[in-house]
């Protein structure tokens, strides 16, 4: 019985010491939770405004579409012609 009093005070003397930091980790994971959330929420608004926008001006959506395509392509074939040059 002894035994068992002695480990019983000795996991109630490191639940005291580990309380504070478990404490303080939960609410971090509750702020996490709520700043997820937020971000979530703001990502499906930007959405929306994004399709709205899209709906009211196809042809000005369709202009930048195919601007940022050519722009990336353009990125793309000089960043591969230039590790083919340092390739030879």
């Amino acid at each position: 019985m002894a035994t068992s009093t002695g480990a019983a005070n000795a996991v109630e003397a490191v639940k005291e010491r580990l309380s504070p930091a478990l404490e303080r980790l939960d609410e971090t994971m509750r702020q996490g939770r709520k700043f997820i959330v937020r971000g979530q929420h703001a990502a499906e608004d930007s959405a929306a405004a994004a399709a709205l926008r899209i709906r009211r001006r196809p042809g000005s959506a369709v202009m930048v579409a195919a601007g940022v395509g050519a722009l990336v392509g353009a990125l793309v074939g000089f960043g591969l012609g230039s590790v083919a040059r340092c390739r030879e």
